[in-house]
């Protein structure tokens, strides 16, 4: 049995010829069949609530008292509209009040319309079922291809699905019920595209057409998504160069950084994070690298979500949060502790599996406290994982000790001294300066003793002994006096921090 339309969606239809009405009745018409006229005899047998589309010839002759009578013949067989074929811009006014008492809508297309089409268009609509899904889901296909190529929004590619499919289609949360896809964004449900069921052939059209709208959605936040955080990383880049180079090479940089309008100058306030268990969550680059973006990403959005200007950068693995205000509105070390708890459940309620580290620094100010925060963000950090304290953040303003030796080294007179007292090792380039400065800092924190630091560092004593005599001799230091073993100590401690 055909399905039963009404003439106003007919009228909707983006697929078929365009119908142009003259005249209609107050209120919908239901619609059950179309017919084809070529003689205006022939409407003295219509079916009830039939589309008479009457051919050129028919057309032609429907002028005047003709068209009068046919009105009279179809409204007496009960019919829905009669479609004109010849262009006409408007009727006899004699035609008007004939149709209205009929309930009967005059229609008109185009002089070049294809009689056949249009006739075959409005039998498939009515008939409904495979035919106009495919219809459909053709319309939507062309009609997202076009806005997707012009560049448009997800809303945009919503309401051009929308008027293809005469169903409104909406993007929010599915509900029970829904014809809904999803949209995935980087591993995350941002949405679903829904439609509402009508129960008729549209719902075999919805289903498919809402994956169309699902992939087009989700294909255009991935761009805007990638347009926006272009911007992020390149600041985040200059960024870790910053906080990474030497304090005398990192000056350089500030008016860069002022320059990519990063509040150098400002109140900083830095949050870091570490994934402590990336082996178990990610077994090739290519995960790691996803997995790195994504907890980037939540992060950050979970971090603006608080309020202010967050900047985001990677030290190592660890990502770096950092708010920098330009005036002092930074939050007091309560709140700082209540946004990173935010930032980490953020995160971990995306990726239920993840076992973050979580260090946060307390505010400073210029690009000396820039560097200061993130010391001390990275202390937190370190005090975290040797409490073991699992996706919970631990702030600077917990430590003791530990606190005491990072202020001191946030001065600039404690920064040149310690750079002063290991130039020469610095000088050794990178890998030999690191293990030089580990087997000082071993030798030092066993109190002198070559054995204690051997078995640590896995070496023989004599191998430390060696190492570390050489090395008083590069610093030309006496390892008898007190105060040059306490200014190593607090030297080596400072730079396992900064």
């Amino acid at each position: 049995m055909p399905a039963v339309r009404t003439l106003s969606s007919l009228l909707a239809v983006p697929d078929l010829p365009v119908l142009r009405p003259i005249t209609c009745p107050d209120g919908d018409v239901e619609v059950f069949g179309v017919t084809i006229v070529e003689d205006l005899a022939d409407l003295d047998r219509l079916e009830e609530k039939a589309i008479a589309v009457l051919t050129h010839g028919a057309s032609r002759d429907a002028s005047s008292y003709n068209l009068d009578i046919a009105l009279r013949m179809a409204g007496s067989r009960d019919a829905a509209a009669i479609v004109l074929t010849d262009d006409r811009e408007g009727v006899p006014p004699t035609a008007v009040p004939i149709a209205e008492r009929a309930r009967l809508a005059i229609l008109c297309t185009a002089a070049d319309c294809d009689v056949t089409a249009l006739v075959l268009g409005l039998h498939r609509e009515l008939a409904g079922g495979a035919d106009v899904a495919l219809a459909r889901i053709q319309s939507a296909l062309w009609a997202l291809a076009k806005a997707g190529s012009d560049g448009a929004s997800p809303n945009q590619l919503i309401a051009t699905a929308s008027e293809g499919l005469e169903v409104d289609l909406e993007l929010r949360e599915a509900r029970p019920g829904d014809i809904a896809a999803p949209v995935i964004v980087e591993d995350d449900l941002v949405a679903s595209v829904c439609a509402r069921p009508v129960n008729d052939h549209t719902d075999a059209a919805a289903e498919a057409i809402v994956h169309l709208v699902a992939a087009a959605v989700t294909r255009a936040r991935l761009v805007a998504l990638r347009a926006e955080d272009a911007p992020i990383r390149s600041r985040g880049e200059l960024l870790t160069e910053f906080l990474l180079a030497p304090g005398h090479r990192g000056d350089h940089l500030l008016e860069r950084m002022r320059a990519a309008d990063l509040a150098v100058d400002g109140w900083h306030t830095a949050i870091l994070l570490e994934v402590d268990n990336l082996d178990a969550l990610a077994d090739d680059e290519l995960s790691l690298l996803n997995l790195s973006d994504r907890v980037a990403r939540l992060g950050l959005e979970a971090a603006q979500a608080s309020g202010g200007i967050w900047r985001r950068a990677q030290i190592g693995s660890a990502l770096l949060l950092i708010r920098m205000e330009r005036t002092d509105s930074t939050p007091a070390g309560r709140d700082l502790a209540r946004i990173a708890g935010q930032i980490v459940r953020r995160v971990v309620g995306r990726i239920p599996e993840i076992a973050l580290t979580c260090g946060v620094g307390s505010t400073h100010v210029g690009a000396n406290g820039l560097r200061t925060t993130v010391a001390e963000a990275r202390g937190a950090l370190a005090a975290a994982r040797a409490g073991h304290r699992v996706n919970e953040p631990v702030s600077f303003d917990e430590l003791g000790l530990q606190r005491t030796l990072m202020e001191w080294f946030a001065s600039e007179t404690a920064r040149d001294a310690v750079d002063s007292l290991l130039r020469p090792i610095d000088e050794l380039g990178p890998r030999k300066s690191q293990a030089a400065m580990q087997t000082l800092q071993c030798f030092l924190d066993n109190h002198g003793s070559a054995t204690r630091a051997a078995k640590h560092l896995h070496l023989h004593r004599n191998a430390v002994t060696y190492r570390v005599n050489r090395i008083f001799q590069m610093l030309d230091v006496d390892p008898d006096d007190p105060e040059t073993w306490l200014m190593l100590q607090l030297a080596c401690r400072a730079r396992s921090l900064g």
